[in-house]
Protein backbone atom coordinates (compact mmCIF):
# COMPACT_ATOMS: atom_id res chain seq x y z
CA UNK A 1 0.00 0.00 0.00
CA UNK A 2 2.80 2.52 1.14
CA UNK A 3 4.69 1.84 -2.26
CA UNK A 4 1.76 2.92 -4.30
CA UNK A 5 1.34 6.06 -2.54
CA UNK A 6 5.21 6.28 -3.51
CA UNK A 7 5.30 5.98 -6.84
CA UNK A 8 2.08 7.61 -7.03
CA UNK A 9 3.59 11.05 -5.48
CA UNK A 10 6.79 10.14 -7.89
CA UNK A 11 4.45 10.26 -11.10
CA UNK A 12 3.26 13.53 -9.99
CA UNK A 13 6.13 15.61 -8.84
CA UNK A 14 7.64 13.59 -12.67
CA UNK A 15 4.23 15.15 -14.63
CA UNK A 16 5.26 18.41 -12.12
CA UNK A 17 8.58 18.95 -13.28
CA UNK A 18 7.54 17.98 -17.13
CA UNK A 19 4.86 21.27 -17.18
CA UNK A 20 7.47 23.27 -15.70
CA UNK A 21 9.91 22.71 -17.84
CA UNK A 22 7.89 22.86 -21.17
CA UNK A 23 5.50 25.89 -19.36
CA UNK A 24 9.02 27.51 -18.72
CA UNK A 25 10.05 26.89 -22.12
CA UNK A 26 6.67 28.55 -23.99
CA UNK A 27 6.88 31.44 -21.59
CA UNK A 28 10.56 32.39 -22.77
CA UNK A 29 9.66 31.92 -26.39
CA UNK A 30 6.42 34.64 -25.91
CA UNK A 31 8.69 36.76 -23.85
CA UNK A 32 11.21 36.11 -26.69
CA UNK A 33 8.78 36.90 -29.53
CA UNK A 34 7.59 40.03 -27.30
CA UNK A 35 10.83 41.43 -27.24
CA UNK A 36 11.37 40.94 -30.67
CA UNK A 37 8.22 42.73 -31.79
CA UNK A 38 8.39 45.25 -29.58
CA UNK A 39 12.05 45.84 -31.04
CA UNK A 40 10.96 46.06 -34.80
CA UNK A 41 8.02 48.46 -33.50
CA UNK A 42 10.53 50.80 -32.11
CA UNK A 43 12.46 50.46 -35.33
CA UNK A 44 9.01 50.97 -37.61
CA UNK A 45 7.89 53.92 -35.31
CA UNK A 46 11.56 55.63 -35.46
CA UNK A 47 11.54 55.45 -39.36
CA UNK A 48 7.63 56.49 -39.27
CA UNK A 49 9.12 59.94 -37.59
CA UNK A 50 11.87 60.08 -39.61
CA UNK A 51 9.71 59.98 -42.75
CA UNK A 52 6.98 62.64 -41.22
CA UNK A 53 9.91 64.93 -40.37
CA UNK A 54 11.08 64.91 -43.50
CA UNK A 55 7.59 65.11 -45.12
CA UNK A 56 6.91 68.15 -43.16
CA UNK A 57 10.16 70.16 -44.28
CA UNK A 58 9.76 69.59 -47.27
CA UNK A 59 6.50 71.05 -47.08
CA UNK A 60 7.43 74.04 -45.21
CA UNK A 61 9.56 74.95 -48.01
CA UNK A 62 7.12 74.57 -50.42
CA UNK A 63 4.92 76.66 -48.60
CA UNK A 64 7.75 79.12 -48.26
CA UNK A 65 8.23 79.48 -51.92
CA UNK A 66 4.31 79.77 -52.80
CA UNK A 67 3.18 82.78 -55.03
CA UNK A 68 -0.62 82.68 -54.56
CA UNK A 69 -2.87 81.20 -51.68
CA UNK A 70 -4.41 78.91 -53.88
CA UNK A 71 -0.81 77.20 -54.77
CA UNK A 72 -0.11 77.51 -50.99
CA UNK A 73 -3.51 75.27 -50.38
CA UNK A 74 -2.72 72.42 -52.95
CA UNK A 75 0.92 72.23 -51.17
CA UNK A 76 -0.70 71.66 -48.25
CA UNK A 77 -4.10 69.40 -49.01
CA UNK A 78 -1.30 67.32 -50.99
CA UNK A 79 0.86 67.34 -47.78
CA UNK A 80 -1.93 65.91 -46.08
CA UNK A 81 -2.81 63.36 -48.60
CA UNK A 82 0.41 62.01 -48.08
CA UNK A 83 0.87 62.09 -44.67
CA UNK A 84 -2.78 60.33 -44.27
CA UNK A 85 -1.77 57.76 -46.56
CA UNK A 86 1.92 57.38 -44.65
CA UNK A 87 -0.30 56.71 -41.46
CA UNK A 88 -2.09 53.94 -43.34
CA UNK A 89 0.55 52.20 -44.28
CA UNK A 90 2.22 52.44 -40.85
CA UNK A 91 -0.88 51.48 -38.99
CA UNK A 92 -1.00 48.44 -41.57
CA UNK A 93 2.37 47.46 -40.56
CA UNK A 94 2.19 47.96 -37.00
CA UNK A 95 -1.12 45.50 -36.99
CA UNK A 96 0.63 43.65 -38.86
CA UNK A 97 3.48 43.32 -36.69
CA UNK A 98 1.44 42.65 -33.20
CA UNK A 99 -1.02 40.09 -35.05
CA UNK A 100 2.00 37.88 -35.77
CA UNK A 101 2.86 38.30 -32.17
CA UNK A 102 -0.68 37.20 -31.11
CA UNK A 103 -0.15 34.02 -33.25
CA UNK A 104 3.19 33.08 -31.78
CA UNK A 105 1.87 33.80 -27.83
CA UNK A 106 -1.72 31.95 -28.39
CA UNK A 107 -0.09 29.26 -30.22
CA UNK A 108 0.53 27.08 -27.35
CA UNK A 109 -3.09 27.54 -26.28
CA UNK A 110 -4.80 27.46 -29.55
CA UNK A 111 -3.31 24.22 -29.76
CA UNK A 112 -4.80 22.92 -26.93
CA UNK A 113 -2.99 22.29 -23.87
CA UNK A 114 -2.14 19.00 -22.94
CA UNK A 115 -2.06 19.69 -19.31
CA UNK A 116 -5.32 18.09 -17.94
CA UNK A 117 -5.73 19.21 -14.17
CA UNK A 118 -8.44 16.12 -13.25
CA UNK A 119 -5.66 13.97 -14.26
CA UNK A 120 -2.88 15.77 -12.89
CA UNK A 121 -4.49 16.45 -9.18
CA UNK A 122 -5.34 13.45 -7.92
CA UNK A 123 -6.17 14.59 -4.33
CA UNK A 124 -5.82 10.06 -3.09
CA UNK A 125 -2.17 10.76 -4.34
CA UNK A 126 -1.67 13.14 -1.38
CA UNK A 127 -3.78 11.77 1.37
CA UNK A 128 -6.66 9.56 2.34
CA UNK A 129 -9.28 11.91 3.13
CA UNK A 130 -11.26 10.26 5.60
CA UNK A 131 -8.71 9.57 7.23
CA UNK A 132 -6.96 13.18 7.49
CA UNK A 133 -10.71 13.97 9.00
CA UNK A 134 -10.88 11.39 11.81
CA UNK A 135 -10.51 12.59 15.22
CA UNK A 136 -9.09 10.07 16.48
CA UNK A 137 -6.02 10.30 14.36
CA UNK A 138 -5.39 13.84 15.61
CA UNK A 139 -2.14 13.97 18.22
CA UNK A 140 -3.58 13.97 21.97
CA UNK A 141 -2.79 17.97 23.46
CA UNK A 142 -2.12 18.36 26.58
CA UNK A 143 -4.60 20.02 28.06
CA UNK A 144 -7.41 19.20 26.18
CA UNK A 145 -9.67 15.90 26.21
CA UNK A 146 -9.13 13.35 23.72
CA UNK A 147 -12.10 13.11 21.01
CA UNK A 148 -12.74 9.88 20.02
CA UNK A 149 -14.27 8.53 16.68
CA UNK A 150 -17.42 7.36 18.08
CA UNK A 151 -18.01 10.79 20.12
CA UNK A 152 -18.03 12.81 16.88
CA UNK A 153 -20.23 10.34 14.95
CA UNK A 154 -22.95 10.91 17.84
Amino acid sequence: MGFDKDRQMTQMFEKAAELNKTGLSKVMKGVSSLSKANQTAGIEIADFAKESYAAGAETMKKLATARSPQAAMEIQGAYLKASYERLQGHAKVMTELYQGLAQDIGAPVAGGASFDPKAFFDPKAFFDVKAFFDPANFPKVPGFPAVSGSKQAA
